[in-house]
């Protein structure tokens, strides 16, 4: 065989990858789904520069989109941010105005516009193991594609994402632990009190009837 050089190349070891730091990126949309019923937009991204560079384009990533998508939510309550968000796409992509391109119901056009993207570990419920955890980083803000902004100690050192106890419950709810949110809460505040004591998981539990609603309306995906 020839002769190869492998001084300058990085190790790794078969069956793993680098994890990709907390930060934030320049990414761009990759792929846009609309809910309706729920009234929300699926925005995956990917990062387009720098070390990471195509991070998701990986096979691993290829059924977990979750995993590097944006929730943009156009219920009532929602739209303050949305049209935040919106600004700042606009903002890093010169000519284009995404507020009226989503107005007109055109928003496939977010398809290839870059922005900044802030990375940042997400608590989420493990089904397995019953805790809740913070796993890799996922997408948690936009920012504008400037040195300033991607520098800044907030975006480049982003804090832990916590779930509210709304997502909680139906976390909680969606592992069938529990059937109704009286139960989930219950259930939680036992897990709270134990993790307090420096116990295991909560020992309470519901023995459902029924299988409890995979899907809430603001929690459009669950780990």
């Amino acid at each position: 065989m020839k002769p190869i050089n492998l001084q300058n190349v990085k190790e790794s070891i078969e069956g793993s990858f680098d994890r990709l730091p907390v930060g934030a990126y320049p990414c761009i949309i990759t792929e846009v789904t609309d809910y309706p019923n729920s009234e929300y937009l699926s925005v995956v991204v990917d990062i387009v520069a720098g070390e990471y560079e195509r991070y998701f384009d990986k096979p691993f990533y290829a059924d977990k989109p979750f995993a590097h998508s944006l929730v943009f939510s156009y219920k009532e309550s929602a739209l303050p941010m949305l049209k935040g968000r919106l600004h700042v796409i606009s903002d890093c992509n010169t000519g284009y105005d995404a507020e009226s391109a989503f107005y007109a119901g055109n928003e496939q056009s977010l398809v290839g516009k870059v922005m900044g993207v802030v990375f940042a570990e997400q608590e989420y419920f493990n089904k397995k193991t019953k805790e809740f955890e913070y796993g890799s980083p996922q997408p948690a803000r936009l920012c504008r594609l400037t040195p300033d902004e991607l520098e800044k100690p907030e975006n480049k050192e982003p804090k832990q994402v916590p779930m509210t106890e709304k997502r909680k419950i139906a976390a909680i709810r969606n592992a069938k632990i529990a059937t109704t949110d009286e139960d989930a809460r219950r259930w939680l505040k036992q897990y709270e009190a134990d993790k307090a004591a420096g116990g295991a998981t909560a020992s309470y539990s519901t023995s459902p009837s029924a299988p409890a609603d995979t899907y809430n309306g603001d929690i459009p995906f669950m780990m």
